[in-house]
C-alpha cells in the first residue's frame, strides 16, 4: 500500500495544488490583511497603523465641528481635496504621536480627578452646583457613554497637562508687544471720497455668452447636495400639554408640605477687618503671634469707637476687595463664608463687634451691621409658582408613563405621525432642505435634530418607504420620530435657475473694476493738484478700530510716513474704490490693559509655534511614515 501510495505521490501533489492553491489565493491572500492589519493603513505612528476607516471618521469629525461653528451646514465636498486630507491627517498623526508619548512615559489623570472635572465644569453647574440632569442631557446629544466620556477626559487632560508644559516655555519680551500695541492703537485722521460700483453698473452690459461661460467654468458653484424635506415630532416634558386643572387644596397641601422651598433663609451682612502674617517673616510662630497682637489692638480700638470700622478697615485691612468699601460683605446666608467666620458671625446680635476670630485667611476683626430673618411667603403669594410647578411634575409623569407608547405607535403606525400628534397634542414641524450634515437654511437647525435622527433618515429605507424612523433619545427626557416627504438627489443647479445671479455677479464685478480706473485716475488728479470737494467728514480710523474700512484701505492708510502727512492715497473698500484723504496722526494713551492682552495674544501666537515644533519632533520621535502617496501632500504651515 505504502509502495503505490509512494508510486503515485506525483499525482497526488498535482491533485493537493490543484484544491488548495486556489482554496489559498481566494481565502489566505485575502485574509492577510486580517493577519497583518495594517495592511491597509494610510500612516504609522510608533508602529501603530492608521486604518482608513479611523481617517474617515476623523474627518466627519472635523467636518461637523466646522458645521457647528458656523450654525449652518457644510458642503462637504470641499474636503476632498489633497490638501484637506493631508490636513486631517496631520491632526490625526499629531493626536498619535502625543499619545505615544503619554503612553511610553506613562503619563495619566485618575479617573476621580476627570470625575472631579467634570462636577466643576461650567457647562453642568446650575444654581451653583452640579446638576445631573445637564450632565445625562450632554451625554445623550454627543451619544456618549458616561464611561466612555470619562475616558475621552482623562486622554485629552493628560494631553493638555504636556502641551501646556510646552506653552508655558514661551516669553515675550514686553518691547516686542509695546512696538506692535503703538502700531495698533496709531490713530489717523482720515477723509474718503467712495467710488461705488452702483454709480457704473448701467455701463455694464453682459452677454449671453459671458454668462454660459462662466456657468461652464465654476458648475461646481452650484452643486447642491442631496436634501430632504422632512416632519416630525418631538415628544417631552416641554411639549405635553397638561388639561386637568389641580384644585386650591392640592396646591395648598403641596404648599403645607414643602414650606422650606418658598422660605427665605436668615442671611446677615457684616463688615471685617482682616489682619494677616508677614509672610516674610522667617519664624512663623512670631509672624502669627504679631498678627494676632495687631488683630487684639484693633479690636479694642474699634470696640471703643464703633463709628471708626470703616476708616480702620480702609486703612488695616488685607482683603483688597472689602477694604475699599470700609470692609463691608454685604449680605450672605450660611455656607457662603469659612466656617470660624461663619459661626462667629450667626452667633452675634446686630451692632456687634467680635474678634479677633481665626481662619485659614487670618485674624478677622467683625462687625454684624444687619440681619434679615428666616421667613417663610404666604401661600397666596406663592400660589402661581406652585401651580407651575405641579403642571411640570404633570408633564413629567405624562412623558414618563408614555414615553413607550410613543415609540410603539410611531413604529406599528409608520406611515404618519398623526396618531402621536392627534393623542398627546403635539406640533407636526415641517423642514425643507435637510443634507446631512443640517439644513440649508440655518434657522430651521435645532437640537432635537441631531446627528441620530438625521443618520435615520438618510439610510435607503426611510428616503424609500417614507415611513416614519424609530424614536430616537435626544436626551433623557426627549424623544424625537420623523419621516422623509420628499428626497431630492445631489445635483448642479440649472443654468436657468442661476442665471440672474450669474448676471449680477458679473455686473457687479465689472461695475467694481470700472469703480477702480475711475478711482485711481482721480487719485493722481489730487496728488498733482489737492482738492476736497465732496469729501466727507474727518473720521479717526486705526488698525484696532477700522469704522468699517477694508484691512487693504486701513493698510493704505497706514502705510504714509508721518513726515508726508497729509497725503493722498487709494484702495478697494471691499467692492467700492476710496481715495483716502490722510490728516494728520497721533499715538493713542497707554492702556494697560489692552497692553497686557496684546502681550497675551503674542504669547498665544508664538506657543503655537512651539506646539507646532514639538508635534513634529514627536512625530520623527516615533517614526511617522506615510504609506499612501495620495496622502502625502506638503501641507503649507497655514493650515497646519
Amino acid at each position: 500500500m505504502f509502495q503505490s501510495f509512494r508510486n503515485q505521490k506525483r499525482w497526488l501533489m498535482l491533485l493537493a495544488m490543484i484544491l488548495i492553491i486556489p482554496a489559498f489565493v481566494f481565502i489566505g491572500i485575502n485574509g492577510y490583511s486580517r493577519l497583518n492589519p495594517d495592511a491597509n493603513a494610510i500612516a504609522k505612528v510608533d508602529g501603530k497603523g492608521i486604518q482608513p476607516e479611523e481617517f474617515d471618521a476623523a474627518k466627519r469629525n472635523h467636518i461637523e465641528r466646522i458645521r457647528v461653528q458656523q450654525g449652518g451646514t457644510v458642503d462637504s465636498s470641499l474636503f476632498d481635496s489633497p490638501e484637506a486630507n493631508a490636513a486631517i491627517l496631520y491632526n490625526l498623526t499629531t493626536e498619535k504621536a502625543v499619545d505615544a508619548q503619554l503612553r511610553n512615559h506613562f503619563i495619566n489623570i485618575s479617573e476621580q480627578e476627570a470625575i472631579n472635572f467634570i462636577k466643576h465644569a461650567n457647562a453642568f453647574q446650575k444654581d451653583g452646583k452640579f446638576s445631573p440632569e445637564l450632565y445625562q442631557n450632554y451625554l445623550a446629544a454627543t451619544g456618549k457613554s458616561d464611561q466612555q466620556f470619562v475616558y475621552e477626559l482623562r486622554r485629552d487632560l493628560a494631553k493638555d497637562l504636556v502641551i501646556n508644559a510646552v506653552a508655558r516655555t514661551v516669553i515675550v519680551p514686553s518691547k516686542t508687544a509695546e512696538f506692535l500695541n503703538d502700531a495698533l492703537r496709531e490713530e489717523r485722521q482720515v477723509r474718503t471720497l467712495i467710488f461705488s460700483p452702483d454709480s457704473f453698473k448701467n455701463k455694464v452690459k453682459i452677454s449671453e455668452e459671458q454668462i454660459q461661460k462662466f456657468y461652464d467654468d465654476n458648475k461646481e458653484m452650484f452643486r447642491v447636495p442631496q436634501t430632504l424635506d422632512i416632519e416630525y415630532v418631538v415628544f417631552s416634558p416641554d411639549t405635553i400639554k397638561v388639561q386637568e386643572e389641580p384644585s386650591e387644596e392640592v396646591l395648598k397641601q403641596y404648599y403645607e408640605q414643602n414650606k422650606n422651598k418658598f422660605g427665605q433663609e436668615e442671611s446677615r451682612r457684616a463688615s471685617h477687618i482682616l489682619i494677616v502674617a508677614d509672610d516674610k517673616e522667617t519664624d512663623k510662630a512670631k509672624a502669627d503671634a504679631d498678627a494676632k497682637a495687631k488683630a487684639e489692638k484693633i479690636y479694642a480700638e474699634v470696640k471703643a469707637n464703633p463709628a471708626s470700622f470703616a476708616e480702620v478697615a480702609k486703612e488695616n485691612s488685607a482683603d483688597p476687595g472689602s477694604a475699599k468699601n470700609g470692609g463691608d460683605l454685604d449680605f450672605f446666608t450660611k455656607g457662603m463664608m469659612v466656617p470660624e467666620f461663619e459661626k462667629a458671625v450667626f452667633s452675634a446680635k446686630k451692632g456687634d463687634i467680635i474678634g479677633p476670630v481665626k481662619s485659614e485667611f487670618g485674624y478677622h476683626i467683625i462687625e454684624v451691621t444687619d440681619v434679615h430673618p428666616a421667613s417663610i411667603k404666604p401661600f397666596k403669594d406663592v400660589e402661581p409658582e406652585i401651580l407651575a410647578i405641579w403642571q411640570n411634575q404633570q408633564r413629567h409623569n405624562v412623558f414618563a408613563e408614555n414615553a413607550d407608547t410613543f415609540s410603539n405607535m410611531v413604529y406599528e403606525q409608520s406611515e404618519s405621525l398623526a396618531p402621536v400628534v392627534e393623542k398627546f397634542g403635539l406640533i407636526l414641524h415641517k423642514a425643507p432642505g435637510l443634507t446631512e450634515n443640517g439644513f440649508l437654511d440655518p434657522s430651521l437647525n435645532s437640537p432635537d435634530i441631531n446627528k441620530r435622527v438625521i443618520a435615520e433618515l438618510f439610510m435607503p429605507e426611510s428616503i424609500a418607504d417614507k415611513r416614519n424612523i424609530s424614536a430616537v433619545e435626544v436626551n433623557s427626557s426627549t424623544i424625537v420620530s420623523a419621516r422623509v416627504i420628499k428626497e431630492t438627489p445631489e445635483h448642479i443647479r440649472p443654468l436657468s435657475e442661476v442665471k440672474d445671479e450669474i448676471k449680477d455677479s458679473l455686473v457687479l464685478a465689472e461695475a467694481s473694476e470700472l469703480a477702480r480706473s475711475a478711482g485711481e485716475e482721480k487719485l493722481k488728479e489730487l496728488q498733482a493738484k489737492s482738492n476736497l470737494a465732496g469729501f466727507g467728514k474727518t473720521i479717526t480710523v486705526s488698525r484696532i478700530n477700522s469704522l468699517g474700512q477694508s484691512q487693504r484701505l486701513i493698510s493704505a492708510e497706514m502705510a504714509i510716513p508721518v513726515k508726508e502727512l497729509p497725503a493722498y492715497t487709494g484702495a478697494m473698500n471691499h467692492e467700492d474704490y476710496v481715495i483716502s484723504y490722510v490728516e494728520s496722526s497721533k499715538s493713542a494713551p497707554k492702556d494697560d490693559n489692552d497692553f497686557q492682552r496684546i502681550k497675551d495674544e503674542l504669547a498665544q501666537a508664538d506657543s503655537m509655534g512651539e506646539e507646532l515644533a514639538y508635534y513634529d519632533a514627536l512625530k520623527k520621535l516615533y517614526n511617522l511614515e506615510i504609506l499612501k502617496s495620495e496622502y502625502n501632500y506638503k501641507l503649507p504651515t497655514v493650515l497646519k
